[in-house]
């Protein structure tokens, strides 16, 4: 009887702690997109098997409307601590993809693509 209840707490502690690694803090979030300082957008964050995806489900603008329901994020994985790599981030209104880390702060998400040895900066705001 003692074995089956140490099996029994172990699987269940396990379990839990599974659990609670697999909910990772971007998972179905909304956030504010900023670009030079304006706010342009609104990003809903996805999670699946661990990896990371931002779909643009508002714009504030006559051109950025056309593409609400575009995937903006693709492929981001956490690497703990609040850092995340791995994705993608596609600039919708010229279509390209570039390399993205970002990393979590409070309601701040801080992005950075990169193309080649350039790098641009993006603060995101939690909805």
């Amino acid at each position: 009887m003692k074995l089956f209840t140490k099996t029994t707490l172990a699987v269940a502690g396990i379990g839990i702690a599974s659990m609670a690694f697999a909910a990772d803090p971007l998972a179905n979030t909304t956030w504010q997109t900023y670009d030079d300082g304006e706010p342009k957008g609104t990003v809903k964050i996805t999670e699946s098997n661990g990896v990371l995806t931002g779909t643009l489900i508002a714009a504030n603008t006559a051109k950025g409307k056309k593409h609400v329901g575009t995937t903006i994020i693709r492929g981001l994985k956490a690497d703990g601590g609040g850092k995340y790599s791995g994705g993608t981030i596609t600039d919708p209104a010229k279509g390209k993809d570039y390399r993205m880390t970002a990393s979590l702060s409070g309601n701040t998400l801080k992005l950075k693509g990169y193309i080649g040895p350039f790098s641009r900066s993006q603060e995101w705001k939690k909805k």
